[in-house]
């Protein structure tokens, strides 16, 4: 692929996810060899693109006395300080994005203790000798 061009991240991910989908624990370094090819090459780019990364990072750390983050991003490019903020939307924004992630991350909890469970009964449904 040439440098400049590349596909947006929809494609990469179904790219991904077909080859993937047969591997139980995929290793970074494969997935960066899927998509490699796929990926913008722009310096320019990469470097805009770092910078943000490292931005985004610097203020996920700010956090108050007990550990909780201060500022939350508003998906528009700016980032709410919820211990200051007096904008109801700007802190409804963030309450929405919160209650997302504490949703998505509610199902992934359930998805893995269904795991769990399902493996430990099929272990002790094979080591059973049917006498009780």
């Amino acid at each position: 692929m040439e440098n400049g061009k590349k596909f947006d991240n929809k494609t990469i991910k179904k790219i991904v996810a077909n080859k993937i989908k047969k591997i139980d624990k995929p290793d970074i370094i494969d997935i960066v060899g899927i998509i490699r090819p796929y990926y913008s090459w722009d310096e320019d780019d990469l470097i805009e693109r770092e910078l943000k990364n490292k931005a985004r990072a610097i203020m996920r750390s700010f956090k108050d006395d007990e550990g909780v983050r201060t500022y939350f991003s508003g998906n528009d490019g700016f980032y709410i300080n919820i211990e200051k903020s007096t904008d109801l939307e700007d802190l409804q924004k963030v309450d929405r994005q919160l209650k997302q992630k504490y949703n998505g991350l509610a199902g992934a909890v359930d998805k893995v203790r269904k795991r769990i469970v399902n493996i430990i009964s099929r272990y002790n449904g094979a080591n059973s000798t049917g006498v009780q």
